[in-house]
């Protein structure tokens, strides 16, 4: 298949040496020639990977969207949630109404996408489609290498429209063999793990963290942190279940207890080798996407779509609501909140047929607005 990575980040590496090494004709393309670096001379890049380690040899990597997207038959985002407005800005002036665009993850990024491209005048791919988690956990660690100690073992991934969901999934499979079919953009998106684990992480830790490296993971998870990880999942399983989305629900729980790892995300002794990697052991700061995608975006969507279902969300709201204050802006209502992306004044039921046809809803011109 030919396949246009966007995104020179930790995931777009791991992505494009991945799908390359599996065959795949691999275009990588970043806004940054400093991402690229050698790789646009010698676009090789060495991978290691779990299930997969090599050197891959890409089609191409350049900075040129419209040669990286001509041709394609799927163009994968392994970029932040923060960077969706902006990319359907660049991508408007190149997509065909035979593509795929895969967002990885999305946090209801593919029907964001949709709307910023529908309003551009562009030509909307057949669909847009996104997971509900990165589907590899990932590192660069020089600048044609990566690691990737961490692969997803079940990839919820959702489609807009989601009536085109059984070709287009059909389609990602080949790609992601670990593909798990969700019902549409918000039931893949309530499945997406960064909201739950990384804002109680962070904010918890923010002493240590201003004190320079910190691994979060490893030295984070203290028995406080963990029931605050806890109660927010349980706001996102019962935020699910309001909205009628089946399980499985792929609960935090499942990446902390062996036991039940294979329900979960990422499979088993997934923890154990992201710890043991010790590639998360980094500065952060406010500005990480721990915050600006998983807090700014992620939690919004959340706290948003538990009010449209009816349930009370103590452990979401209150982390809007401090992490706020750390940042000087109001959270709430905001970012990927279902009122802020123009749903505010849709009943459940029409958001689920509106996210069903998509753009050939009659509902999708009022959503424009």
């Amino acid at each position: 298949m030919i396949v246009a990575v966007l995104g020179g980040s930790n995931g777009g590496f791991a992505t494009a040496a991945d799908l390359a090494l599996a065959g795949h004709q691999v275009r990588l393309w970043s806004r940054a020639a400093a991402a690229l670096g050698a790789l646009r001379d010698d676009p090789t890049i060495k991978l290691a990977a779990e299930g997969r380690q090599g050197s891959a040899r890409l089609e191409r990597a350049t900075t040129d969207l419209a040669e990286a997207v001509q041709g394609a038959e799927v163009l994968i985002a392994p970029l932040p949630a923060t960077s969706h407005e902006d990319l359907a800005g660049r991508l408007a002036p190149y997509l065909t109404e035979r593509q795929i665009l895969l967002l990885t993850p999305g946090t209801l990024g593919s029907y964001v996408v949709a709307r910023a491209l529908c309003r551009a005048g562009a030509t909307l791919p057949y669909a847009l489609a996104e997971t509900g988690t990165l589907p590899f956990l990932a590192r660069k660690t020089g600048p044609t290498t990566v690691q990737a100690p961490v692969r997803a073992a079940n990839l919820p991934v959702g489609v807009f429209p989601a009536a085109r969901g059984d070709g287009v999934l059909a389609r990602v499979a080949e790609l992601f063999p670990a593909v798990r079919p969700c019902a549409d953009a918000l039931d893949v998106a309530l499945t997406n793990a960064g909201p739950v684990i990384h804002p109680p992480l962070v904010l918890l830790n923010a002493g240590a963290i201003d004190g320079g490296t910190f691994d979060i993971h490893a030295a984070g998870t203290t028995p406080s942190v963990k029931r605050l990880i806890d109660a927010v999942d349980a706001e996102r399983v019962a935020t699910r279940t309001g909205w009628g989305h089946p399980a499985p629900h792929y609960e935090l729980e499942t990446y902390y207890d062996e036991t039940r790892a294979a329900e979960g995300l990422y499979g088993a002794g997934a923890r154990r080798k992201l710890v043991a990697s010790g590639l998360w052991s980094e500065v952060l700061t406010f500005e990480h996407r721990y915050v600006t995608e998983d807090v700014v975006l992620g939690l919004s969507l959340l706290e948003s779509a538990a009010r449209a279902a009816g349930v009370a969300t103590p452990a979401i709201s209150g982390l809007l609501l401090l992490f706020g204050a750390l940042l000087g802006r109001e959270l709430s209502g905001r970012g990927r909140a279902l009122e802020h992306l123009g749903l505010g004044d849709f009943t459940r039921r029409e958001i689920r047929e509106l996210l069903r046809d998509g753009w050939r809803s009659a509902l999708w011109t009022k959503a424009l607005r």
